[in-house]
């Protein structure tokens, strides 16, 4: 890599921005405006399509840890995949790593023993957790921390889809083959997703850090424009939801997205028929094998009313699709956390990137391509059902917003 003086001169990629595209420096400046995360350059990007590849490049990094380590995620589960990263960061503890791993509670009632925190404390390791579960406090627990961030040393982090389990990486099958995406970045960018973690961490640990000392050491090359941001349940900006409808409504050609959830409102839902309305060819990959059966007749709910305006949907055929990724015309693409549900457009806080002209977008598209030809497109003929299947269908979508 070539390193180089730090640059943060986050105005002058907005005016390069303006002056390529009109409509991406609108979606940006959202962004910006909403989560006061900015725009970056010298950033490389590197896509990783399935849970056995963001696992391996994930310990290598690991393993090169010199200043801190820290890991945010919804699901830690005992096993292969945690026993491989925990011994990486007990390791680094004891060497004075600062290492410190925030998981929510909720997603990890079934799969940590309880008050696992103290443990990891035991190896010097710094654990929170977030929104610990109260039986007086249920209501607060609708309010999840389902974010999927690993930084290291201000160097490079890590997210997408993939949780710490075993499934993730297909060394235990669930529900058939388990794909997830993930992405990697590399330089100025990685400043945006640390902050973002340092931020819950001071939420939930009730502490100060200075962040300065966090910053990144160097910047890549740059190979596009890429926005890290997340989203909170907390204000009154839908932002994953509405930086969808404005990349579906910027589409020229084509929109690709993967998600595991199909549990959309009438916006989403209006916004894609309409996508494919004017021409656009808009394709959605769900899963074939479900891992909730109700939650699947939901997302199937829906097929009929967008099919009929033209947009395809294909169920991944080996198994669970569980990757959030969204393509648009090959130039832009956004991958993250967030599944097309209601408990995650509006009830979790969230992280994800947006992506421009990025290296990584040409692998994300060459993946979805791969993926289709692994899916059953869904005809007019699958859709067939009974006054009853209809009725029930009709009822399940009322109660759609809880799940």
């Amino acid at each position: 890599y070539a390193t180089k003086k730090m640059d943060y001169n986050h105005d002058e990629i907005y005016d390069k921005l303006l002056q390529k595209d009109k409509r991406m420096y609108n979606q940006s400046n959202y962004i910006y405006k909403t989560n006061n995360l900015p725009v970056y350059q010298n950033t490389e990007t590197t896509y990783l399509k399935i849970g056995e590849e963001f696992h391996a490049a994930l310990l290598e990094e690991l393993k090169k840890a010199e200043k801190f380590i820290f890991i945010e995620m919804f699901i830690v589960r005992q096993g292969k995949m945690w026993n491989s990263i925990f011994n990486i960061l007990k390791e680094k503890a004891a060497a004075g790593v600062d290492v410190r791993v925030l998981y929510d509670d909720f997603g990890c009632i079934r799969t940590l023993p309880y008050n696992y925190k103290k443990h990891l404390h035991k190896y010097k390791i710094k654990c929170e957790v977030f929104n610990p579960i109260y039986p007086i406090a249920t209501l607060a627990h609708n309010n999840r921390d389902h974010r999927k961030i690993t930084v290291i040393d201000s160097t490079v982090a890590y997210s997408g889809g993939i949780n710490i389990a075993d499934e993730y990486i297909n060394v235990i099958e669930r529900f058939g083959v388990w794909k997830d995406t993930g992405f990697r970045i590399e330089g100025n960018a990685v400043w945006s997703m640390t902050t973002t973690f340092l931020n819950t961490w001071e939420y939930v640990s009730k502490t100060k850090d200075d962040y300065e000392k966090f910053r990144p050491r160097y910047s890549m090359e740059s190979d596009g424009i890429i926005q890290p941001y997340y989203d909170t349940p907390l204000d009154k900006v839908n932002l994953c939801e509405n930086s969808y409808l404005n990349v579906i409504n910027a589409a020229k050609n084509y929109v690709y997205i993967a998600t595991p959830y199909l549990i959309i409102d009438n916006d989403l839902c209006t916004d894609l028929e309409n996508a494919a309305l004017r021409g656009v060819d808009v394709r959605i990959m769900v899963p074939h094998i479900p891992d909730k059966k109700i939650v699947f007749s939901m997302t199937r709910s829906f097929y009929h009313r967008l099919m009929e305006a033209g947009v395809k949907i294909y169920e991944y055929e080996p198994g669970f699709i569980h990757a959030k990724s969204y393509l648009v015309d090959g130039t832009i693409a956004m991958i993250g956390t967030i599944n097309l549900d209601y408990r995650s457009l509006v009830h979790h806080f969230e992280n994800g990137v947006w992506m421009y002209r990025c290296d990584a977008i040409a692998a994300l598209k060459k993946d979805m391509d791969d993926t289709l030809t692994k899916c059953i497109q869904v005809t007019s003929d699958m859709l067939k059902t009974s006054l009853m299947q209809r009725f029930i269908c009709s009822v399940v979508r009322i109660f759609a917003p809880m799940f």
